[in-house]
Parts: C-alpha cells; sequence; structure tokens
C-alpha cells in the first residue's frame, strides 16, 4: 500500500510537471539538486544517530528533527555536512519547490493570495506573510512546518540567495545555526573570505553586514560569542542602537585580554568587513554623514557603491589639513578606525597579500596590537649591521599606504604600539599636549637621545617616521607651513595634494632644504616653513634612516663602510668618516648635509644629546638663530673644564673638528668670510687644511715682505682661528702627521695627540735629529707661529693668564715679544716661561724664525752673509746667525743690529738653553763640571768660560764655542751681564758717556784700571782682570782653530788641487826669490871683504 501510494505520487508529479506545474512531494522528498536526502550523504552520518526513528529520509521530517536535537550537539557537525544540510535547506524554500510541496492541499488558497515566483526566494515569504488569509487547517499546518525548517532570517536574506549561492557552494560556506537554523554562520563564512567572493556576492555581504550593525543581534553568531563582554563594558547601549560594536572595539583596542578569544575573533571579521565598506560602521558614517557630504568625500574617492575606509578617511584628512573644519564627533571615529586599521595587518589586503612572505619570515608569532606591522617596519629601515633582511619593494609599498591612510603622524593615539612605548615618556616630557596636529610626535622627536626616551617609545617612533620622512604631506605641520614653497619653488602640482596616493617623491624636501639653508636672491622660505624645515632637520638628524635623500643615494655605501654601525647616528659619522671613498651621489648628499650641519650645531645628534648642558652654560647662542656661533663656541671652549669633564660631549666636539678638515665648506663661518679668496688663490685645494695652508702661505709671504695682503680681514680672522684650533691636535693637520709619523713614534709616542702635546714635542726636538719631510713641515709651523702669535696654541692656552696680567694690552699677533721682556719678573708663570724659553730656543737657531732680528739686520745679512744666503733654508738660518755672531766679533754691524744680537747673546748667556749651539757641543761638560739646577742656568756660562781658563774643557768644539762666548762678550759688556752688573757702579761712574758696542765699555773699564789718579771697585778690577786673560786665551783658541779650520776648508774644498799648485807656485816663487837674494848679498859682501 505504501509503494502503491509513492508510486501515485510520482505519477501525479510527472504530470503537472508537464504542464509547468508541480505536485506535492513534501511526503516523500522535496524537489532538489542532489538526488539524495541528508543522511544519505557520506558526510552526514552522524545524522542517522540523531534522527533514527524517522519513517523516511524525507528531507523535511530530517530538518524538523534537527530542530529537536541538542544545540551543542548540532553545533558539533563537520562542516561538510553542514554544507550539505544548508544546500537541502536551500533547495527546500526555492519557490519552485514551495510550490510543489503545497500544491496538492493548498492550491485553491494559493490562488487566493495572489503570490507569484520571481525566482529571487520571495514565494515563502508572500506566502507566510499571507497565511492569516487561509482557511484550509491542513493547509496552514504544511505552510508552518515549511516556515519552521526554512532559513528563520528568510525574510531578508532573498537576495542574498540568489547573489552567493555560487560562493557559498564554491568555498563551503553554508552552515547551520544550531540555536535557530538562520543563515547567519553562512554570511560569517562569506565574511570571513569577502576578498575571495565575486562582486555581485561581495555587495549581497557588505548590505548584510551594514544591516547587522545597526543591530548586533542580527549577527547571532557574534552577539551570542560576545554576550558575556557585552553585558560587562557596554550594557549602556541598547542592542539596536548601532553603538554596540563601536563599543566592543574600542574595549578590545584598549586591552585586548578584556574580550574573550571568540568574541575578538569575530569583531576580527566585522573590522576586515568595515576596511573594505565604511558603511559597515554606523558609528563613522552617523558621525560623519554631513561631513562626507560636506566634503564631497563619497563622490571623488569612488564612483561604486562599496567605498573602502581608507578612502573616506584619506578624504576627510586631506580636507582637515586644507583647513576645513568637521565635526569633533566624526573627528574622534576618524581617529578611531585610523587605530583599528594601524592594530591588526589582517584588515588590510595589501599587506596581507604583498607582505606573506615577510610576515611568515620575519614577523611569525606576531598577530595584534600592531606588533607584526611594527616589524615589518623594523625591517624596512636600513639595517647596516646586515643582521635583518629588508623587505621587498611591494610590501615597502603596501606599508607607505597604510602609514598613509592611517595618517599615524599627525596622532600618536592612532598607533597602538607607540602608544604603549611612549606612554610613560608622554607623561613626563610632553605632558599637557594634545595628540592632533603632530604635536606629542613632535615633541617625542625632540626628546630623542634624551634621559627622558626608552628603547622601545624611540625604536617604535623611528619606524613611523621613517615613512613620515618620505612624504610631505605625513607631518601636518611641516605641510601646513611650507605647501606655498613647495607649490613656489619645488614644481610640486598643487593638483596632486588632494585624494589617494603620494603628493610626489622625496625630492621635495631636499628642494626644501636647499632654499632653507642656502637661500637664493629673492627666493627665500617663508618664516613658518623655514621653522618647520628647521624643526624637520633637527628631529631627523638622529638617523639616517629619517633622510631619505641621503639614505637612498648611500645605499651601497652603506652596507660596504657602515656594515657594523648600528647606533642611531653612527651611520652618518661613519659616512662622513669615509668621505673621500663615496660614489658621487653619495658624496654630494653627505657633503651638503654636512655642510648645513656645520651651520647649525642642532643638526648634529651627538652635540644636540651630550652638549646641550654645555651650551646652556657657555654659549649665549639661541639655537634657532645660530649661524655656526655654537659650534665655534663648543670648539673655543674644549679645554673648559666643564666640556673636559664631559667626555662625551668634547669627542663629538672633535668629531666635528676631524670631519671639517676635509672641506673648507664644513665650517660655515669659514666658508662665509674665505671663500672668494680660496677660489681665488687656492682654486687647486680640494680639503679644508690644504685652503688653510694655502691662505696662511700667502698671508705669511704678505707679512715677511711687509706687504699688504689682499685677504680681507674678517678672512684672516678666520684663518687665523682655524690655525689656532688646528694646532690643537695633530689630527687636525693630515699633512702634519703624516710627514712626521715615524717621528712622531719614535720621539712623541706617548704623548696624548691632544692639547698641542705632539707639535710642541716635534718642535722641541733638534732639527737635525728630524726627518727631512717632518723638519720641513715643523719649521713651517714653527715659522708662522712666530709671525703670528695668534696661531700658538701651546703659547696662548698655557700663557693666558700671565697675558692678562703683564701684556694686557699688547698686540696678539706679536705678544711673544711682550713675555720675553717680562719672563724674568716675579709672578710670571713657569708654565709659561718654559714655553717663552722654547720659542726663543727656536728663534736663536734660525734668523728666519726672529721676525725682529731679519728687521734689523737686513742691510748686514745682505751686505756680509752673502755666501750664507745661497744655503738651503734649514742651513741658511743657523749659517747667517754665525755670520752675523763672527761681525759683532769685529764690531762691524750697524749699531741698530748690533744691539739686537747683543740682546740675543745676553739672554744666552743668562740662560744656556737659549743658546741650543753649546747645548749640544757641550752635553758632556753642562751635564758633568757644570752641572746646576734649571734656576741656576746663568751660572752655566760662567763655569764654562771658567773650565776654558782652567784648560777643564776635554771637547774641542765645546772650547771653541766657550772661546767665541768670551770674544762676543768682549765686543758688548751687555753680552756678559756677570760682569756688567758687578761694574755697574763703574760704569756709572766713568763711562756713562761712552756708546755701547764696538768692546768701548770694556776699553774704558780698562783705561780706568791702568790710570793711576782713578780707581776701580775692587770687585769690578778683580773680575775685569780675569775676562782679560780669558780674552787673551779665547783669542788663542780662535786663531789656533782659525788656521785649523783654514786647512780643513782647503782639503774638503773641490779646488785643492788649485789651490795646492798655487800654493807650491807661490812657495816655490819664494824660495828662488830668496836663493836669487841670497846669492846678491854674498857677492856684495864678498866684495866688501876684498876691499
Amino acid at each position: 500500500m505504501f509503494v502503491f501510494y509513492i508510486f501515485v505520487l510520482f505519477i501525479h508529479f510527472l504530470h503537472v510537471y508537464t504542464k509547468s506545474s508541480f505536485s506535492d512531494v513534501s511526503l516523500i522528498r522535496v524537489i532538489r539538486n542532489t538526488k539524495s536526502s541528508i543522511v544519505e550523504d557520506k558526510s552526514c552520518n552522524e545524522v542517522k544517530s540523531m534522527c533514527r526513528n524517522l519513517s523516511e529520509n524525507d528531507d523535511l521530517l530530517i530538518l524538523e528533527c534537527l530542530l529537536s536535537v541538542d544545540p551543542d550537539r548540532l553545533g558539533n557537525l563537520n562542516k561538510e555536512c553542514q554544507h550539505v544540510i544548508w544546500n537541502h535547506r536551500k533547495n527546500l524554500i526555492e519557490d519552485r519547490n514551495v510550490k510543489g510541496a503545497l500544491l496538492a492541499t493548498c492550491s485553491h488558497d494559493l490562488d487566493g493570495l495572489n503570490c507569484k515566483s520571481d525566482g529571487n526566494g520571495n514565494y515563502l515569504k508572500c506566502i507566510v506573510t499571507n497565511i492569516g488569509n487561509i482557511r484550509n487547517a491542513e493547509c496552514v499546518q504544511k505552510i508552518i512546518r515549511l516556515e519552521n525548517v526554512a532559513f528563520t532570517d528568510y525574510m531578508w536574506i532573498s537576495s542574498f540567495l540568489k547573489h552567493c549561492t555560487k560562493d557559498i557552494d564554491l568555498l563551503k560556506c553554508g552552515r547551520i545555526d544550531p540555536q535557530s537554523l538562520t543563515q547567519i554562520n553562512t554570511v560569517s563564512c562569506l565574511q570571513d573570505n569577502v576578498f575571495n567572493i565575486e562582486e555581485p556576492c561581495r555587495r549581497e555581504v557588505f548590505h548584510l553586514s551594514e544591516l547587522q550593525s545597526e543591530n548586533i543581534k542580527r549577527d547571532i553568531q557574534l552577539y551570542s560569542d560576545c554576550s558575556d563582554d557585552y553585558a560587562r563594558y557596554c550594557s549602556d547601549y541598547q542592542t539596536g542602537s548601532g553603538r554596540v560594536l563601536s563599543c566592543l572595539m574600542q574595549q578590545m583596542h584598549q586591552d585586548q585580554a578584556k574580550l574573550k578569544p571568540i568574541c575578538r575573533q569575530h569583531l576580527l571579521r566585522r573590522q576586515k568587513l568595515i576596511a573594505e565598506d565604511y558603511r559597515i560602521s554606523r558609528g563613522l558614517l552617523k558621525a560623519c554623514k554631513e561631513d562626507i557630504k560636506k566634503t564631497h568625500c563619497r563622490k571623488q574617492v569612488s564612483s561604486d557603491k562599496t567605498v573602502r575606509l581608507a578612502q573616506i578617511l584619506l578624504c576627510l584628512e586631506d580636507m582637515v589639513k586644507n583647513g576645513t573644519k568637521i565635526d569633533s564627533e566624526c573627528e574622534t571615529e576618524i581617529v578611531d578606525h585610523r587605530r583599528m586599521l594601524m592594530e591588526d595587518y589582517r584588515l588590510s589586503p595589501e599587506i596581507v597579500n604583498n607582505c606573506k612572505s615577510e610576515i611568515l619570515g620575519f614577523c611569525k608569532g606576531f598577530k595584534t596590537g600592531g606588533k607584526t606591522i611594527h616589524c615589518l617596519m623594523d625591517h624596512a629601515l636600513l639595517n647596516t649591521g646586515n643582521s635583518k633582511a629588508r623587505i621587498q619593494d611591494k610590501c615597502m609599498r603596501a606599508l607607505e599606504d597604510l602609514v598613509r591612510e592611517t595618517d599615524v603622524g599627525e596622532n600618536w593615539n592612532v598607533d597602538p604600539v607607540l602608544h604603549q612605548a611612549c606612554d610613560p615618556v608622554v607623561k613626563v616630557a610632553c605632558k599637557g599636549l594634545s595628540g592632533g596636529n603632530a604635536r606629542v610626535m613632535s615633541c617625542l622627536m625632540d626628546k630623542l637621545g634624551t634621559d627622558y626616551m626608552n628603547e622601545d617609545c624611540e625604536n617604535a617612533l623611528i619606524q613611523i617616521q621613517y615613512f613620515v620622512a618620505r612624504d610631505f604631506k605625513l607631518d601636518p605641520q611641516l605641510y601646513k607651513g611650507c605647501y606655498k614653497d613647495a607649490v613656489r619653488y619645488c614644481h610640486v602640482n598643487p593638483d596632486n595634494f588632494t585624494g589617494e596616493g603620494p603628493s610626489y617623491g622625496i625630492e621635495v624636501l631636499p628642494c626644501l632644504y636647499r632654499y632653507a639653508y642656502l637661500p637664493q636672491d629673492a627666493m627665500a622660505l617663508e618664516k613658518n616653513c623655514l621653522k618647520e624645515i628647521r624643526r624637520v632637520m633637527r628631529q631627523r638628524a638622529i638617523s639616517v634612516n629619517l633622510q631619505p635623500e641621503i639614505e637612498e643615494m648611500c645605499l651601497k655605501d652603506l652596507s660596504f663602510y657602515c656594515h657594523d654601525k648600528l647606533k642611531k647616528g653612527e651611520e652618518m659619522q661613519c659616512l662622513q668618516n669615509n668621505l673621500e671613498n663615496l660614489e658621487e651621489k653619495c658624496l654630494e648628499a653627505v657633503e651638503s648635509f654636512t655642510e648645513i650641519e656645520a651651520q647649525h650645531a642642532d643638526l648634529n645628534p651627538y652635540i644636540s644629546k651630550y652638549c646641550k648642558h654645555v651650551i646652556e652654560q657657555l654659549c649665549n647662542v639661541d639655537a634657532n638663530s645660530d649661524e655656526g656661533n655654537i659650534m665655534d663656541c663648543l670648539i673655543d671652549n674644549k679645554n673648559n673644564p666643564i666640556i673636559k669633564s664631559n667626555h662625551a660631549c668634547r669627542a663629538s666636539i672633535e668629531h666635528f673638528q676631524i670631519i671639517s678638515i676635509q672641506d673648507y665648506r664644513f665650517t660655515y663661518k669659514f666658508k662665509l668670510a674665505c671663500k672668494t679668496h680660496a677660489i681665488r688663490l687656492c682654486s687647486h685645494a680640494r680639503s679644508k687644511y690644504e685652503v688653510v695652508a694655502c691662505l696662511s702661505e700667502q698671508l705669511l709671504n704678505a707679512t715677511v715682505h711687509g706687504l699688504k695682503s689682499s685677504i680681507s680681514k674678517d678672512c684672516k680672522q678666520q684663518l687665523r682661528s682655524q690655525i689656532f684650533h688646528q694646532r690643537e691636535n695633530i689630527e687636525y693637520d693630515p699633512s702634519l702627521k703624516a710627514a712626521c709619523a715615524a717621528d712622531i713614534d719614535k720621539y712623541c709616542k706617548t704623548l696624548h695627540s691632544g692639547n698641542s702635546q705632539v707639535l710642541e714635542c716635534l718642535q722641541t726636538v733638534s732639527p737635525g735629529d728630524l726627518s727631512r719631510k717632518c723638519e720641513k713641515e715643523v719649521f713651517k709651523v714653527k715659522k708662522l707661529e712666530i709671525y703670528d702669535n695668534t696661531v700658538d696654541y701651546t703659547l696662548l692656552t698655557t700663557c693666558a693668564e700671565t697675558i692678562d696680567q703683564f701684556c694686557p694690552y699688547y698686540n696678539r699677533e706679536n705678544v711673544l715679544n711682550c713675555l720675553k721682556e717680562n719672563k724674568d719678573q716675579k709672578g710670571f708663570s713657569k708654565k709659561c716661561r718654559m714655553i717663552v724659553l722654547h720659542r726663543m730656543i727656536e728663534q736663536n737657531e734660525n734668523y728666519l724664525l726672529n721676525p725682529t732680528l731679519q728687521k734689523n739686520c737686513l742691510l748686514d745679512i745682505r751686505k756680509y752673509c752673502k755666501n750664507e744666503l745661497s744655503s738651503n733654508e734649514k742651513l741658511v738660518g743657523d749659517a747667517v746667525i754665525k755670520c752675523l755672531k763672527t761681525q759683532f766679533k769685529l764690531s762691524k754691524l750697524s749699531d741698530v743690529c748690533e744691539k739686537e744680537l747683543a740682546e740675543v747673546l745676553k739672554e744666552q748667556a743668562l740662560n744656556i738653553n737659549l743658546n741650543p749651539l753649546v747645548k749640544v757641543v757641550c752635553k758632556n761638560e753642562i751635564n758633568t763640571i757644570c752641572k746646576f739646577k734649571e734656576e741656576d742656568s746663568a751660572k752655566v756660562e760662567e763655569c764654562l768660560k771658567t773650565a776654558l781658563i782652567s784648560k777643564n774643557i776635554p771637547t774641542p768644539e765645546c772650547r771653541l764655542e766657550v772661546a767665541n762666548m768670551i770674544e762676543e762678550s768682549q765686543a758688548d759688556i751687555q753680552v756678559d751681564p756677570l760682569l756688567q752688573r758687578i761694574c755697574a757702579l763703574d760704569l756709572l761712574t766713568y763711562c756713562h758717556d761712552v756708546p755701547q758696542g764696538n768692546g768701548r765699555h770694556i776699553q774704558c773699564l780698562k783705561n780706568i784700571m791702568d790710570s793711576r789718579s782713578q780707581n776701580l771697585t775692587p770687585n769690578c778690577k778683580m773680575k775685569l782682570r780675569e775676562r782679560l786673560e780669558m780674552y787673551k786665551n779665547a783669542a788663542q783658541i780662535t786663531h789656533l782653530r782659525d788656521i785649523q779650520d783654514l786647512y780643513q776648508q782647503l782639503v774638503s774644498s773641490p779646488s785643492k788641487i788649485y789651490f795646492m799648485i798655487m800654493i807650491f807656485v807661490v812657495f816655490t816663487g819664494i824660495f828662488v826669490i830668496g836663493i836669487l837674494c841670497g846669492q846678491v848679498t854674498r857677492n856684495k859682501y864678498t866684495l866688501l871683504k876684498n876691499k
């Protein structure tokens, strides 16, 4: 009977179908695409155990059974079975199947309802809506049974089923809701795969998502899994207010641990949808509706119905930057949504797709809270240490888009990682500042490198600023201040300042930098722009990563020379240290920055960090108006105790000094004062020390020859300053250092290079002991220092207080003369006296180092010392002094020259150290028989003279030089200070009208001693007799030595054969003449005898 009944129904169905209608198959199986019932599908074996007591494998009965199953058990069905159940339910409510199920029982009733099948699944909806008009109880019962097993949300998803069935089948997204068998889980699956579905379905998903945003209950899965969190944190908001989702998301932003993981997962799904269509966010849509309408952002960004959140945010942000006012609630919503995008990279499909390999390779394990994004940013930074690989270009572009979309540079609250890391810093160092308009970001940048900053905050800040530095628009203060100048001077198209994408490349900032620091006529930046440019350069100088105009040009050089420089700021120092080896483009970029850095010390991160308090204490200079003054102040005060105690500051100053040697443009004031002279007179010079050497030589030559220099007063002043500081450290004079490397290692190895110790050491070494190259370079230093004492670092620093005491009004160029005159005064510094004596020794070694002697003895040198002038520079100086001494003994010098030389000899007599020749040739005697303390050095000469008379000087050269000293003292009593002091009263009494020099005072005293009518004082008489005896002995030695010298000269002469022949001829002639004269005399004698 049962089989017969089924057969009758089947025949009836075929009959109806041939007439384009359907029969009632609800008792057997609803017409569907599949050929089997739910329980007959292999993936749904578990359903059999749930619904065992069914008389037939009828889908309607099976679905009714599933409604009565425990929801927890039903929710554990595998996804494949859920998809099968979904397909059967979908088929059940299709128009044709609904007609087939109801036709046998409800045919008359359905005709009266006027419900038409439109193919969109609205037939069942129409019937249920008009069920009150049906009188047939059996028909009503069947309709109720269909409605109960159909999707409970069928009333509003019919269009969804039409457009999404294909995608649901493809993605296997058919799901059942164990609570109410709604479509919501299917929608959730499509929402999770929203980037993988076709456009018609995507629009439906976005539309449903909008409806869910109005009422959280429409997202049953989210509402169920987040019910506890809703009750705990957001119960103040009604479920239909559209604010519940916003509240939950805010709680998640504040602390993700607050919410349950399953709830966070659902919120992430909602956030992904919002990122793809801003309208899904009811809070943003409601708060910004009028502003979007007023600014036409909806029409500007897209003609599609679906508008991405990033597009709307960019448009609104651009409008705000251009001065458009928007509602405060809208501003709050914008910040919240920007933060949402920064918090989870999965909301940005561009990052998910373009950074897939980087996330797996570099950032695996990071999920939410913005950590993955910052991990990618960290790998975007140039890392010279090579411990981190850099991301690919496509990933870099995706990160750039994200930073631009979220405008994180404008508000630090947008970035959860930055906010968490920098909150302690902001609370202390940036207290009271609001987050917008980059105020807090700018404050944090100013605190880089200070004690306020912590490492996590610094790293997060640098990672964000790396991208901000590459887009002019991302720094709102800079953009606002320099918009007009960027358009005016940097060829920026103002039409590109709004909308998506970067407005222009990195070349705009270097363009503005040029006009800020190297202004051209009539092309100066506006005041506000100049202020912002200087702020940006100061803040970004901390790392080469924040200076794309340098980083992009120097990638190769950074990886080659600076691979081990990992700390902030070290990369730039490394590039500067390797300036000579950089490639051309990199060299130009680094030179340009260093030139600006020299003008504004606040661009030097090390100076700013380590010398901040020093600048406040010692340099009364405003950083905003700095034109090289701060750097000059620091260099001038480098040996101040305050700076000496701050080793990091002093090292930073010295590094700058070393770098500035490489190019004169790196010293701003020097460049400003001497650029034209350097171009005109020193075009061959490349480095600063070469320019300084060239200009100083020009200046020295003019001084020596008494000519007026063509170098301006300002340049002279700067030139002296540069030479002065160059003398402080051998490292600052590469030419001298290279020439004297071996000598430094030999004589000055243990000395520190600073404080002019090495240079002073080289100057005290006997010239003959230095290598030829080194001696030449040291002589240049000596000559320049003697002619211009303002460049003598050791003299001016050691004698600073002494100069103030004894020579306060003396011209600093010749202050050595004043110090020489006062060196024996009470209170004169011992250290200063030692330096003065060293300078006097240098002058006594070479007349070229004695400007006064050169001036007063110029005519005498030309007259008596012509042969000596033909020697090389070293021998000239020594030979000319010997020549002048010889003429002094013979009293042939002019009065002015004789007086000058007498002063030199007098000083030598008072201090044997000032007579370098005697000190060398009599070294053995001075260290034995005439050994005295330093303060008794005046006794050494007298001791040597006494030893000569006593014949206790074994060294021949020493005997000769002591004899010369005695003879020199005979020419002028001033050269014999001891005799002059003992006979001072006698000279005043008897010889006051006798002119000085030519031995006149000695002769006057001798005449008085020989006179019977006048008497000398006993001490004077005794000392004079000793001296007269000395003169006789000295004359014998010098005369003997003259004969020996004549013989030596004859033997060593290249014409010695000629001289020998001539001597032989002369002696032969004398012999012949003698014989002839003898013969004549003998004949005459014989003749007289015969007579």
